[in-house]
């Protein structure tokens, strides 16, 4: 499968600068059409937001026309008013999409904690995967990384990994802690597990993984896979820094009711602070 159509939503930031030149970026890579959409707050007043929408569409066009990373590409241009996250998800599921882009979010503090991110939103509601870019996009991705747990989501993000980086080797994580193992394990003298014990539990799990990677079929270059105990988060940050990654890519899974978020928990908790590109995987469309 292929990249068809990618959406990108700008506020006409920098941060959204480096959204929309990763998406012209994956538009020319793979041929994909390219879609550019910038909302404005339809809870302006008329007078305000009929002169941004005119700002925002003389923007977007003079941006489309220049030379550049956007130049030769199928592209188009559009301004709706709305309330940005609804909006976003609304025109993905019009048009389709294969890939959500958007730019990191601006720190909002306090009421970001109550309120949730335009980003967040739109990540918990999407029916489509999302890519939160971060840095500038200098080359196409060299080193994705995918976080595993062997769920059809990770599946997705791993296939997903794939369509973003066709010439790069994926690596596969997955990070493992063993409830009460105090109570139901040896333990080495410093409190961990013996070597024994640890390569039993590893190598049953590349076996999964093994078994994983077989059921992906064909999808581009070979994986190579990293298990490690600890904190899947904490995991995924060990290696973001070691090996200099520049795609990270995680499922999207249902918490507790008692969370009133559909962000998986490493997703969420990676999402707050990564300072590298986030690929959200939803669900695979049946």
């Amino acid at each position: 499968m292929a990249l068809k159509l990618i959406l990108v939503a700008t506020d006409l930031s920098q941060r959204s600068d480096r959204a929309v030149a990763r998406a012209g970026l994956l538009a020319r890579e793979s041929g994909a059409a390219l879609h550019i959409l910038n909302v404005v707050d339809d809870e302006l007043p008329a007078p305000i937001a009929e002169a941004e929408i005119a700002a925002a569409e003389a923007s977007l066009k003079n941006l489309a026309a220049a030379p550049g990373t956007l130049h030769g590409l199928d592209l188009k241009v559009e301004v709706l008013a709305g309330d940005p996250w609804k909006a976003i998800v609304q025109r993905a599921d019009y048009l389709d999409a294969d890939l959500i882009v958007m730019g990191a979010h601006r720190n909002r503090g306090i009421a970001g904690m109550f309120e949730g991110t335009t980003l967040e939103r739109v990540a918990r509601t999407a029916r489509h995967p999302v890519l939160r870019v971060a840095g500038p996009p200098l080359d196409a991705y060299r080193r994705p990384l995918v976080g595993l747990d062997f769920s059809d989501c990770s599946r997705e993000a791993a296939r997903l990994a794939h369509l973003l980086a066709p010439k790069a080797e994926v690596t596969l994580v997955h990070g493992y802690h063993v409830p009460y193992r105090a109570l139901s394990l040896h333990t080495a003298s410093l409190g961990g597990l013996t070597k024994a014990e640890k390569d039993a539990i590893e190598t049953d799990l590349q076996r999964q993984i093994d078994a994983f990677v077989a059921g992906l079929g064909t999808v581009g270059q070979p994986f190579r896979s990293v298990i490690r105990e600890g904190a899947p988060e904490r995991v995924l940050a060990e290696l973001r820094a070691e090996q200099n990654v520049d795609l990270i890519c995680l499922g999207m899974h249902a918490r507790s009711w008692l969370y009133n978020s559909v962000l998986g928990s490493t997703a969420h908790d990676v999402l707050a602070d990564c300072p590298c590109d986030l690929l959200l995987a939803p669900l695979p469309k049946r």
